[in-house]
């Protein structure tokens, strides 16, 4: 089993360019696949950036705009951890992921 960390913003989400990520649109393939490895035994770890420069904590509406979209997961992590694969928007593509 693995440990994958996937960013949620360019990845789950379209990447909100006004940093009002209430109004991001979610990637639905994409939470498919995520489920799809949580329901495999695969540990996922989300994580986002939001707030990092502005010092605001997105922290419960994150949270909330995930439960909504139904993304499975064991950990929303504000920050970038460490983690045996990475998915954002740079490292693996959206396509690299899906195809994996």
């Amino acid at each position: 089993m693995k440990t994958y960390l996937i960013d949620i913003d360019g990845t789950l989400c379209d990447k909100n360019k006004d940093h009002d990520y209430m109004k991001a649109k979610p990637n639905q393939k994409m939470i498919d696949k995520v489920n799809e490895l949580f329901d495999a035994g695969h540990t996922i770890k989300l994580f986002t950036t939001r707030g990092t420069t502005s010092g605001i904590d997105w922290y419960e509406q994150t949270v909330a705009q995930l439960n909504y979209w139904g993304v499975k997961r064991h950990m929303t992590i504000m920050g970038k951890p460490s983690a045996d694969v990475i998915v954002d928007d740079i490292a693996i593509t959206f396509e690299e992921f899906l195809n994996e």
